[in-house]
């Protein structure tokens, strides 16, 4: 690689600038960091502007061409939204002093842009890894046992899915002798299930917490700090959906996985008692319409819906954090009331509930509709229908049950402050953006990739309206009836427990019977070679002992005799030779 080369590596990378103002937030006096860090966004996002569509960051590596830098329209989108998001984090933590939440803040948004932007699997690799370690520090940061043993489980499934992909690059490239990162396809011309393929699409499908792969984020994102929580929900799950709109459009099998990944988490969300898991399953279900529309090939639908997430569901763990930084608690046991002396919080965690909703207005309506439309165009009944159910299950545990077990419910008593000053204007921010694109979403479909499709579709028809206030009126009606006749699921401290179940129960006792039956194989092995050491040891003192047979005194004609025979075997050799 030549000097110019090198340099244009890193000169045309936005990611590298997140990535140095992050290395220099370790240097820097402590309450200079957030200032880097925002200055550091800033080139970032200026970098990005000025690069025009098209590839940069060409290097030769081994003989292979790699692109570090590809900007298209689906890149170019999630690269918006990750450095507004970025930008939103900063201003919400400002004035944090710890310099390892400091550092992944810009590093780990740093690593999932890089991805997002990677030409090439090499580099998609590289970025891939990264977002991994750096994301684990916002999960040990509060230093806790419990944060470090969830820190190192999650550790543990994000280099599997890191692992996978490196295989399945291997693989990709044994296969092809190509290492783009473009349409990879599950099935051959045959319809036959490629191997290279299915690892790639597995290694996404656990950044994306397909079910059964999901209880990652459950784990780790609801024990990480307030700002931590709020970051860790927002790049990592939406690297994996780029990847799988980028290399697996129009699988029929992601339209079933979405569909799943739906339903399930309403029904864990509703139980669950702490707020801040309630997000983390939202994440999973909201994860699942956008699986959904890449499977039904509504790519615009998918990183639409991507980036109104990113906004209106970093706006609700935002508002909830904030909840959480005033009385130090995310159970929804222990608050409740906070209306009387948060207003603005609760009006603003209110705008981000309505829109994760869909309510006509928001940012959710105008994005959402446009996976609803993709399965009733692909004739798709069952699928639609689920999608709708699914909608409805989304106003009921986020945007019912956040509001309301957070700011009203019962009076848990506390009467804390508002948002400080930082935090009130990142969810200002990120209010003003759900309403704004949600009445105008013309700034957001202009970024959508497929522009042609997006021409026709328009959100506000009577149509979509009605369907919508239709669905949203029934589910607000379902949750008032039941916390009347006291069927809601009741609120109560406990732990629940969902795929976690399997390494928790079966699988902590599987551990202790293979510990079991480890120890006891090893005290038997233990036990036969030390009974035949023993044995040996015997065996040579008895022979050699002080009253061995070798330590016996001998006869002198004996020794004669012997002397006289090896002289004569000497001899015999010395002839026959």
């Amino acid at each position: 690689m030549s000097a110019s080369s090198f340099m244009s590596l890193f000169a045309d990378n936005p990611a590298v600038i997140l990535i140095v103002g992050a290395l220099m937030c370790l240097a820097v006096p402590r309450h200079l960091a957030s200032v880097i860090l925002l200055v550091a966004t800033t080139l970032s996002a200026v970098k990005l502007y000025t690069l025009g569509l098209g590839e940069y960051g060409s290097i030769s590596l081994f003989g292979e061409q790699l692109t570090t830098v590809r900007l298209d329209p689906m890149s170019r989108l999630f690269a918006v939204v990750f450095h507004i998001a970025a930008a939103l984090n900063i201003i919400y933590a400002w004035g944090q002093k710890d310099r390892s939440q400091n550092f992944a803040t810009l590093a780990y948004p740093a690593a999932a842009l890089g991805g997002v932007l990677a030409g090439d699997l090499i580099t998609l690799f590289f970025w891939w890894e990264m977002a991994a370690i750096t994301s684990v520090f916002l999960v040990w940061a509060p230093g806790t046992r419990v944060t470090y043993l969830s820190g190192m489980r999650y550790l543990a499934v994000q280099i599997l899915s890191g692992v996978l992909l490196l295989a399945g690059v291997v693989l990709t490239y044994r296969e092809t002798g190509s290492l783009a990162f473009d349409f990879v396809g599950l099935r051959d011309a045959d319809g036959a299930v490629k191997f290279s393929a299915l690892v790639l699409f597995l290694a996404f499908g656990i950044k994306s917490a397909f079910p059964l792969l999901h209880n990652w984020v459950q784990d780790a994102y609801s024990k990480s700090t307030i700002t931590g929580a709020i970051i860790l929900s927002i790049f990592t799950t939406k690297l994996a959906v780029y990847s799988l709109a980028r290399a697996f459009p129009g699988t029929p099998e992601l339209i079933y996985i979405g569909a799943v990944m739906t339903i399930f988490p309403i029904f864990f969300a509703l139980i669950e008692n702490d707020l801040r898991k309630v997000l983390t399953y939202s994440i999973n279900n909201q994860v699942g319409f956008m699986v959904c529309a890449i499977g039904l090939g509504a790519i615009n639908g998918a990183v639409g819906y991507a980036f109104g997430n990113i906004i209106f569901e970093g706006l609700l763990f935002m508002a909830l954090g904030t909840a959480m930084y005033r009385t130090g608690t995310s159970k929804a046991t222990e608050l409740g009331g906070l209306y009387r002396t948060m207003p603005i919080t609760m009006g603003l965690c209110i705008i981000g509930a309505l829109s994760i909703s869909a309510f006509p207005g928001t940012l959710g309506f105008v994005t959402k509709g446009l996976i609803i439309d993709g399965a009733a165009g692909a004739n798709l009944f069952w699928i639609w229908l689920t999608l709708l159910f699914a909608s409805a299950g989304v106003l009921e545990h986020a945007g019912i049950k956040i509001p309301y077990f957070t700011f009203f419910a019962h009076d848990s008593g506390k009467r804390p402050k508002d948002a400080p000053m930082g935090m009130m204007i990142a969810m200002g921010i990120a209010a003003v953006m759900c309403i704004g694109l949600g009445v105008h979403p013309d700034p957001l479909y202009a970024l959508l990739p497929d522009q042609e499709q997006i021409a026709s579709y328009h959100p506000y028809t009577a149509y979509h309206i009605v369907e919508q206030l239709q669905l949203l009126l029934w589910a607000i009606l379902a949750f008032a009836v039941l916390v009347l006749i006291k069927w809601y699921p009741a609120e109560v401290p406990s732990t629940n427990l969902d795929s976690d179940w399997f390494y928790r129960i079966p699988g902590r006792a599987f551990l202790g019977w293979v510990s079991g039956a480890s120890r006891a194989t090893w005290n038997a092995l233990w036990g036969i070679f030390s009974g035949r050491v023993h044995a040996i040891m015997a065996r040579i003192y008895s022979v050699h002992g002080p009253e061995g047979q070798m330590a016996r005194s001998w006869p002198i004609g004996f020794m004669a005799l012997w002397a006289a025979v090896l002289l004569a075997f000497a001899l015999i050799l010395s002839f026959l030779a």
